[in-house]
């Protein structure tokens, strides 16, 4: 994850589907984006499980 916060990497993931639903992208800039957005999205994903965790295992103590 880089370090990145949640606010980081959804801010990043909300510039890239601005970018991609922009008329005048190239289908090879659109894949790259896409490929980024993806692993974005995993990024994001496993930041909130991460934190879901931690609260779970708070809970518990």
């Amino acid at each position: 994850m880089a370090n990145k916060s949640y606010r980081e990497l959804k801010e990043q993931l909300d510039e890239v589907l601005a970018r991609l639903q922009q008329d005048d992208i190239d289908i090879d800039e659109a894949m790259k984006l896409h490929q980024h957005g993806t692993k974005l999205v995993t990024e994001l994903e496993t930041y909130l499980k991460t934190a879901e965790n931690k609260i779970t295992k708070h809970k518990r103590a």
